[in-house]
């Protein structure tokens, strides 16, 4: 099945992301109408700010990670395009998107050694077939080195959606792990973890706390849109 995958995804040219007309930009003219780019925010996670100042929550508990760069509102047909990739198997999704995402990602590693896709569970891996986070970074053709074996998801959990904040945050606390093979790979380094939607951050501060717990020297975050909260 994943190799099945992998020769649709070389067969099929990128299209907009949400409605498949020929474009080279990611979404096309049509569907880009509806993109939102995130305005003043708070810079540890991300959240809307007025005046870019942390928010009241980084402020009583600063997360794990020191800046979470999100380009876009998470809505209109970039969500569009995200739910298929994630939910329809439409891996080409994210090399179709790599326009639109690419030059934000480059920005957001630029001070990282390292970028890690936030993992999938293995069975949601094998069910999926993909790792969607994986896919954006890989075509998002950094020059930075995308490890996918140095952060694991040693616990499965139910999907996000649906749950309040409290419930995310217990949903994946304690979920990954650095595997004892990986910690010569985390140490003393600087990694951004990549995701394709935040909301409350909650994977992403578990996914961090991980990487901090295995020595990373700094763990900054990317994901393609901010979910309004």
């Amino acid at each position: 099945m994943q190799l099945l995958s992998r020769a649709l995804d070389l067969l099929f040219t990128a299209g907009c992301g949400s409605c498949d007309r020929p474009c080279d930009a990611g979404l096309c003219d049509v569907c880009a109408v509806s993109l939102v780019a995130t305005g003043p925010a708070c810079p540890s996670c991300a959240e809307p700010s007025s005046d870019n100042s942390a928010c009241r929550l980084c402020r009583a508990a600063p997360p794990p990670f020191t800046r979470l760069t999100a380009p876009f509102v998470y809505g209109g047909e970039l969500a569009v395009a995200l739910r298929r990739l994630k939910f329809d198997g439409r891996r080409e999704i994210a090399r179709a998107l790599a326009p639109l995402l690419a030059p934000s990602m480059a920005r957001a590693a630029r001070d990282a050694d390292v970028v890690m896709p936030v993992p999938l569970h293995r069975r949601r891996l094998a069910g999926r077939g993909f790792n969607q986070a994986a896919l954006l970074a890989k075509h998002a053709r950094l020059d930075r080195p995308i490890d996918v074996l140095g952060l694991v998801r040693i616990r499965a959990t139910v999907p996000q959606s649906g749950l309040d904040r409290l419930a995310r945050r217990r949903n994946v606390d304690g979920a990954f792990a650095v595997p004892p093979g990986r910690l010569a790979h985390v140490a003393g380094r600087a990694i951004l973890l990549v995701d394709d939607v935040a909301t409350t951050g909650a994977t992403l501060t578990a996914a961090a706390r991980a990487l901090r717990a295995a020595g990373a020297a700094e763990v900054t975050a990317y994901c393609a849109a901010r979910a309004e909260t």
